[in-house]
């Protein structure tokens, strides 16, 4: 199991290269990868969308990275572009009737006459830089998020446990519930038979007790919640869980729904607490699982 939210980072110095990169990683439905890289690395966010998938399945991930290049620039002169842009700057001066030595410091900055001759795709020490400080990165995002999933299965095991206890104070409560019912049910029925005499009325009123008093009977619902928390636990435990939360989120569904119908079946004031301990830790698991590949 892995959590969503995590935060890794490296920043590696080598061959007089610096590169540093950040990535954080928040809960999302899909994978949604924002980079903020240089542009003139933009190429290498084929090879980032690559290494982050072998570490992530879902999530929103934001990488930063940044790159300081120490080295001895490889440059040349365009002398082409030197030659037209001095032609244009004395073409101007004819047109406006100025007697002036255009700046050579000027020239040298227009675009295109000082160029690089790095090729940063084929130059093999930026790439093994990039490609190591990513993966470093990577192994450090991928660790907080399993540091993260312990704690949150620590939380969502004390929540199984929490319900467990619950449904065990009101299983001790259906017997006495029900005998209650029953004999505020019969005392009312004796009230009505006094006042109105049929044949065969109080057998029919038994009948029809029994089978009010039924609809209460809240036994099945206590055991399919064992059972969710059952499997909800074995999911938990499993030696590789890949991608669990969907599958956590769904049990909790399922064990809301019962909860639900628990809470509209079973009004006693003494089990009222545990009727809002269940519900309350479903929801508050339902919220956590929300943030568990």
């Amino acid at each position: 199991m892995k959590s969503m939210t995590g935060f890794g980072k490296s920043h590696k110095i080598q061959n007089n290269i610096e590169c540093d990169i950040q990535i954080k990683s928040i809960n999302g439905r899909y994978l949604d990868l924002k980079c903020y890289i240089p542009r003139e690395l933009s190429f290498f966010e084929y090879d980032i969308r690559k290494h982050l998938a072998k570490y992530i399945n879902r999530g929103t991930i934001e990488l930063k990275l940044n790159i300081n290049d120490l080295r001895e620039p490889k440059v040349c002169l365009n002398v082409s572009k030197l030659v037209k842009y001095h032609e244009i700057f004395l073409q101007a001066q004819n047109v406006l009737g100025i007697q002036a030595q255009p700046s050579l410091d000027r020239l040298l900055e227009e675009p295109g006459v000082i160029e690089s001759q790095n090729q940063l795709d084929e130059d093999q020490d930026m790439m093994n830089i990039l490609d190591e400080t990513l993966e470093e990165a990577l192994r450090a995002l991928q660790d907080s998020l399993y540091k993260e999933a312990t704690a949150i299965k620590v939380v969502l095991s004390e929540s199984m446990a929490a319900l467990l206890a619950a449904i065990k104070q009101i299983s001790k409560q259906i017997k006495p519930f029900k005998d209650e019912l029953f004999q505020n049910m019969h005392k009312r029925i004796n009230e009505l038979a006094r006042n109105y005499q049929l044949e065969n009325m109080e057998q029919r009123i038994v009948q029809e007790l029994a089978m009010y008093i039924d609809k209460y009977d809240i036994q099945e619902e206590l055991s399919r919640l064992e059972s969710h928390i059952k499997t909800f636990n074995e999911t938990l435990d499993k030696p590789k869980p890949e991608d669990i939360g969907k599958t956590l989120n769904f049990i909790l569904q399922e064990m809301q729904r019962e909860a639900n119908t628990l809470g509209s079946k079973f009004t006693n004031s003494k089990t009222l607490h545990d009727v809002l301990i269940i519900k309350e830790e479903i929801e508050k698991c339902r919220e956590i699982v929300q943030n568990v590949a």
